[in-house]
């Protein structure tokens, strides 16, 4: 009975010395799924933001400009390179503003991923999120 316990002396650091480079490995992927996810819940909530400030705007200027300012306002430093790209689109699509009946927002942003930047992996990449909003019928548009 002794000579069994000789032979297991030690083991507990090896086992300690295996599993903890995986749990840390898994503890930094799960921190950069949050990044990843609240990220990307940034910049839908921006597009979103942006849909509605442009279904409230006059004519297309208006909407591209107000569009644009609420995309930079909610992602304000979020992006590399500066303020997001937004394009506008007048709903049903080939439609003049004037006479749409929705506004569609997208918005595009390359965010640093400073989780993934720990692990190994590319630190950026595009976020591309969409949004509708229908046209306030109580603005008169030109």
């Amino acid at each position: 009975m002794r000579l069994s316990r000789r032979c297991d002396r030690g083991s507990m650091a090896v086992e300690f010395v295996v599993a903890v480079p995986g749990f840390l490995i898994l503890l930094l992927l799960v921190a950069a799924g949050g990044d990843w996810v609240s990220s990307s819940g940034q910049v839908g909530a921006a597009a979103s933001d942006a849909a509605r400030a442009a279904s409230l705007a006059r004519d297309q200027n208006d909407a591209d400009t107000a569009a644009s300012n609420a995309a930079a306002y909610d992602l304000r430093g979020a992006c590399t390179g500066g303020d997001p790209a937004t394009s506008v689109t007048p709903l049903p699509l080939g439609t003049p503003f004037a006479t749409a009946t929705a506004v569609q927002v997208t918005v595009n942003c390359t965010v640093k991923l400073q989780a993934f930047k720990v692990i190994g992996f590319p630190a950026t990449t595009t976020f591309t999120r969409t949004a509708v909003a229908p046209l306030d019928v109580f603005v008169q548009r030109s």
